[in-house]
């Protein structure tokens, strides 16, 4: 399933790093093959199933990915988003 979004699709099981400019996504799982320190943080950060978040872009040349939770704003590299599955907010 293909859901409109501002930024345009959103295909419905996609990982944060696969989400474009402006997207309006929520998290649907992190994955458990992450360093439990890694998935701690995460979780301190707000990173939860069921949470939305916006992805505001990237860094130049492949860089981070830049997130906005709630008043936050948080860079996550490949490494971790690529770990974080998400899915279009309707």
């Amino acid at each position: 399933m293909t859901v409109l979004n501002p930024a345009g699709p959103v295909s419905a099981r996609h990982t944060l790093w696969d989400a474009p400019k402006k997207a309006c996504v929520s998290v649907v799982e992190l994955a458990a093959s992450l360093n439990p320190l890694v998935l701690n943080r995460l979780r301190e950060m707000g990173l939860e199933p069921g949470q939305p978040l916006i992805c505001l872009g990237r860094g130049p040349f492949n860089g981070p990915v830049v997130v906005q939770i709630q008043d936050c704003v948080y860079t996550l590299e490949q490494q971790v988003a690529q770990h974080i599955l998400i899915e279009p907010q309707l």
